[in-house]
């Protein structure tokens, strides 16, 4: 079956691939490069070197900068991959990178692998890079190598705090998923530690500087402050998401309706009273196939003379051929999301992954529905 996917072009730049999988330079990587370039070139200049010493310096460190976090991704990919989860892409963009991988069957054990590799790679790559600086005597070479191992360290270091959409928010995350048996309740707790995160981060850059006896500048703010919208953002995400995965925490079985599958050359008379009943209607071609569902206005259209000469399939409504979802026989309700909205499907044909037999016809308007009661039931709590 195909999968509809966004076009590459929504990912970026590709500049390569790794294992198979595609690696994507984002577009907003460009504003980070920059903003290195402006910020650290004037800081970096020697009086003795000319005026484009410290820009292109500068212009290396970000360079640089972008092998350490193609090195972090990496590690994800790899990681995931060896767990048995599919990799789709790597993005470098402008809070760093992400790596997207199929964690419909992971696990407490394989999110944190996942998650403690990619700071751990950085905190490696510093000790190396740090090395490789004791074995050079170039002026330029040591001030870089510095800046890179250092980078590294902080990168390492900080993604391992103990909130989501961090690395070690994912640990957090995993640790209370396999104490509690819930990863609805591991995304809720991390994330409320990513909102402690992100205020501490403002707090940290904001109150240092009085604590020295000065008042903070524009820089000792801005970035932080940046740097803690992004971290709010995503902790709240975390904490919805979990939410949502809780009133999700039920079959996939729960949410299915009843589906007639039958030749796409059948006639509306002869499936009048499933109709009726309200049930859905799909043809299928020769071998079987599910093309897509009967339009029940469009079949109630039909003038009542000609209802024994019209075949369903002139009044269906075609769908992708992914709209087939196998899945195991206890998939939970939120392993069916996460695979529609990756195919970007309202309606999905669901069947036994060990079998092949027909489960039922699940449909975004009835999930939604069944969410959003779960959700209330919640918040009345």
């Amino acid at each position: 079956m195909s999968t509809p996917v966004r076009p590459a072009a929504a990912h970026g730049w590709r500049i390569g691939s790794l294992a198979g999988i595609p690696v994507y330079l984002g577009r907003s990587w460009p504003i980070i490069a920059v903003l290195i370039v402006v910020v650290f070139g004037p800081n970096l200049s020697r009086p003795d070197r000319g005026a484009s010493y410290g820009y292109l310096l500068a212009v290396g460190y970000a360079v640089l900068l972008l092998v350490s976090v193609l090195v972090h991704e990496a590690s994800h990919a790899l990681a995931a991959l060896w767990r048995g989860h599919p990799v789709s892409r790597i993005v470098i963009d402008v809070w760093g990178g992400h790596t997207v991988y199929d964690a419909t069957r992971s696990s407490p054990t394989t999110t944190a692998l996942v998650a403690v590799v990619g700071p751990l790679s950085n905190l490696v790559l510093a000790g190396a890079v740090w090395g490789v600086r004791a074995l050079t005597t170039n002026e330029t070479a040591l001030t870089l190598l510095g800046i890179v191992a250092f980078a590294n360290l902080l990168v390492g270091l900080f993604n391992l705090l103990p909130g989501l959409p961090l690395d070690g928010g994912q640990i957090v995350s995993a640790l209370v998923w396999w104490a509690t048996g819930s990863k609805g309740r591991g995304l809720v707790a991390a994330g409320w530690l990513g909102r402690v995160v992100a205020v501490l981060t403002v707090a940290w850059f904001a109150l240092r500087p009085l604590a020295e006896g000065r008042s903070p500048d524009i820089f000792d703010l801005v970035w932080p402050m940046a740097i803690a919208f992004f971290l709010w953002q995503g902790a709240s995400g975390a904490v919805r998401a979990g939410h949502i995965h809780e009133a999700t925490a039920g079959l996939a079985t729960d949410v299915l309706e009843p589906l007639s599958l039958v030749a796409g050359t059948t006639s509306l008379v002869q499936v009048e009273a499933e109709l009726a009943a309200g049930a859905w209607v799909a043809a299928a071609d020769p071998t079987g196939w599910p093309l897509g569902v009967v339009d029940a206005d469009s079949a109630a259209a039909v003038p009542t003379e000609g209802r024994d000469r019209t075949a369903i399939a002139s009044v269906t409504v075609a769908q992708p051929a992914a709209w087939v979802v196998a899945l195991p026989a206890d998939a939970v309700l939120t392993d069916l999301i996460q695979v529609m909205s990756a195919r970007e499907l309202s309606l999905a044909v669901v069947v036994d992954e060990a079998t092949r037999d027909i489960r039922g016809l699940a449909s975004a308007e009835r999930i939604n529905a069944v969410v959003g009661a779960g959700l209330s039931r919640r918040g009345r709590r």
